[in-house]
C-alpha cells in the first residue's frame, strides 16, 4: 500500500547542490553532519535520500524521459511522431535542436544525476555504520543500482553516442568515485570517456546484481539490476549479452506480462510486469509525465505533448488495443495518450514488455533462439494487445514494434541514436539530422562549466 511506502522526506539530511550542482549533505534540526554520517540512521536516511532525488521531477519522475522523447521529434515538419504544444522554453529547445547552455531542464537533469551519484557513494563509504552484514549488502547494491542510473541517464544524454567496434574516446561525463564532503575544495574535472563511463556502469551493475536479494519491495532486486545490464548492453549493441541479460529476466525473475495493455499503467503499486518504477505519493509530489501528457482533468496540463497522425498510422491492425489507448482532450481537442492518467501513479522505468523486445531483436540479429523464438516473443506482446500475429519478421518491423510499445516512456532519442537513425527535417529526406549530430546531445550546463576549470563542453555549444 502506498502508506507502507518510505516517505522521501529526508528526517536528519537534506540535499542541496552546490556551485558544481552535486550533492551537498546538510542535517537538518541543528544536527553535525557527523553525526549523521556516523550513525545506521542517519546512512539509511541517506540512502532513502538517493531515492528521493530520483524521484523528482527533474529526472526519474518524468522530465528525463520527456526529453528523451522530445529530443528525437523536430518541431519542423509533420513526419514526426508527437508535436511539442506547451509553454516551457527548456522543452521547445528540444523540440527545435535549440537547447541553449543556460537550458534550467538539461542543467537539472545533470545536477539531479550527480546527486544521487554522491548520495550514494556516501552510503558506500559510510556503510561500516550499519550493524547487520546482510543489510550492509543490500545497501551497497541498491547504492550501485542507482549509481548506474543516474550515469546511464547522463552519458546517453551528454556523449556522443556509443558505437560498437570503435574505441568510443569522445567525451561522456565526469567519473566520481568517491563521495564529495568538502564542497570549497577545487572539484574541477575533465569527463571521462563513453567506453570509461559504460564500463563502470557495468561493473557497478554486475556487483549490484550480486548484492541484490531475488525480492526487494518496490526497491531494486537483482533483476532489476539484470534489467538495466540488458538495456545497457543493447545500447552498447553488445547484443548477446543483451539476450542473455534480457532472457533471465524472463525466465527467472517471476514477472510476467499484465493480462491487457491497459493494466501496464497508472497505478499506485507496482504489478506483476513492473521491473523497477519510481513511487509516487501525495506526500512526494506529482508524477512529473503525467503532468506533460495528460489533460487537466487527469493531472496535467492539457497535453503538452500530442500525439499525431504519423504515430497512429504507424498501426497495421485497427484492433490494435495500442493504437487505441488515448484519448481526445475536450477542452483543446488535442489526441493524448492513456498510459498517464493518474497524477500519483508510479513512473514506470523498467518493464517486463522491454525484455521481450531485446530478448526478440537481438535473437533475430544473431539468429539465435535464446528463451523462444523472436517471432514468438513478438507475437507475445501483440497478443495481448489484440493485434494480429505475424507470420515472418524483419529487423525494421521489431523495431517498429518496439516504437509501438515503447512509445512516450523515454526511448526515443535513445533508440534513434543506437540503430543509427536519423530525424527527417524537411519531411522529403533533403535534410536529416543524423543520430551522431552534436544537436542531439545536450550542452554541458553554463553552471558546471563556470565552476569547472578542466572539463571541456559538447562541440557546438562554445568552449
Amino acid at each position: 500500500m502506498k502508506s507502507y511506502k518510505f516517505i522521501l522526506f529526508i528526517l536528519l539530511t537534506a540535499f542541496i547542490t552546490s556551485c558544481e550542482d552535486e550533492l551537498e549533505i546538510e542535517p537538518r534540526q541543528n544536527q553535525d553532519s557527523e553525526v549523521t554520517l556516523g550513525t545506521e540512521t542517519g546512512i539509511v536516511n541517506i540512502l532513502n535520500g538517493a531515492y528521493a532525488i530520483a524521484a523528482d521531477a527533474d529526472v526519474f519522475g518524468g522530465r528525463s524521459l520527456v526529453s528523451a522523447d522530445l529530443m528525437a521529434q523536430t518541431g519542423l515538419t509533420s513526419t514526426t511522431d508527437f508535436r511539442w504544444r506547451g509553454s516551457y522554453g527548456e522543452f521547445r529547445q528540444m523540440y527545435t535542436k535549440s537547447v541553449l547552455v543556460d537550458n534550467a531542464f538539461v542543467r537539472q537533469i545533470y545536477a539531479r544525476n550527480y546527486e544521487i551519484i554522491n548520495a550514494a557513494n556516501t552510503v558506500i563509504e559510510n556503510i561500516d555504520k550499519v550493524a547487520d552484514a546482510d543489510k550492509r549488502t543490500r545497501m551497497i547494491a541498491e547504492a550501485n543500482f542507482l549509481k548506474s542510473l543516474a550515469y546511464f541517464d547522463l552519458v546517453r544524454f551528454f556523449g556522443l553516442p556509443y558505437e560498437a567496434g570503435k574505441q568510443n574516446t569522445q567525451l561522456g561525463v565526469i567519473i566520481r568515485p568517491n563521495a564529495i564532503y568538502d564542497f570549497n575544495a577545487d572539484l574541477s574535472k575533465e569527463r571521462s570517456t563513453v567506453e570509461e563511463v559504460y564500463t563502470l556502469i557495468i561493473q557497478q551493475l554486475n556487483d549490484a546484481y550480486n548484492g541484490l536479494p531475488e525480492e526487494n519491495s518496490f526497491y531494486p532486486d537483482k533483476y532489476a539490476a539484470k534489467a538495466l545490464l540488458a538495456r545497457v548492453y543493447l545500447q552498447q549493441q553488445n547484443y548477446a549479452a543483451a539476450r542473455d541479460a534480457a532472457n533471465e529476466v524472463i525466465e527467472s525473475s517471476g514477472r510476467a506480462l499484465s493480462t491487457t495493455y491497459a493494466n501496464a499503467f497508472n497505478h499506485d503499486e507496482n504489478q506483476i510486469e513492473d521491473i523497477f518504477a519510481i513511487q509516487i505519493t501525495k506526500q512526494t509530489g506529482e508524477n512529473e509525465i503525467v503532468v506533460m501528457y495528460a489533460s487537466e482533468g487527469n493531472g496535467g496540463r492539457g497535453g503538452d505533448v500530442e500525439i499525431r497522425n504519423t504515430y497512429i498510422n504507424k498501426f497495421t491492425d485497427p484492433n490494435d488495443d495500442r493504437a487505441n489507448f488515448n484519448y481526445v482532450n475536450p477542452d483543446n481537442d488535442r489526441l493524448l495518450t492513456s498510459k498517464y492518467t493518474n497524477q500519483y501513479g508510479d513512473v514506470g522505468i523498467i518493464r517486463l514488455a522491454e525484455m521481450y523486445l531485446i530478448r526478440a531483436e537481438t535473437n533475430f540479429r544473431l539468429g539465435t533462439s535464446v528463451g523462444d523464438t523472436a517471432l514468438n516473443d513478438i507475437n507475445l506482446i501483440r497478443t495481448r494487445a489484440h493485434a494480429e500475429n505475424f507470420t515472418a519478421l524483419t529487423l525494421p518491423t521489431i523495431l517498429r514494434e518496439r516504437e509501438l510499445e515503447l512509445a512516450m516512456e523515454g526511448f526515443a532519442i535513445h533508440d534513434l541514436k543506437r540503430t543509427k537513425g536519423s530525424i527527417d527535417v524537411n519531411a522529403d529526406g533533403s535534410e536529416l539530422i543524423p543520430y551522431d549530430d552534436p544537436t542531439l546531445v545536450f550542452p554541458i550546463p553554463l553552471r558546471e562549466m563556470d565552476a569547472n576549470k578542466l572539463i571541456t563542453q559538447n562541440p557546438g555549444y562554445g568552449s
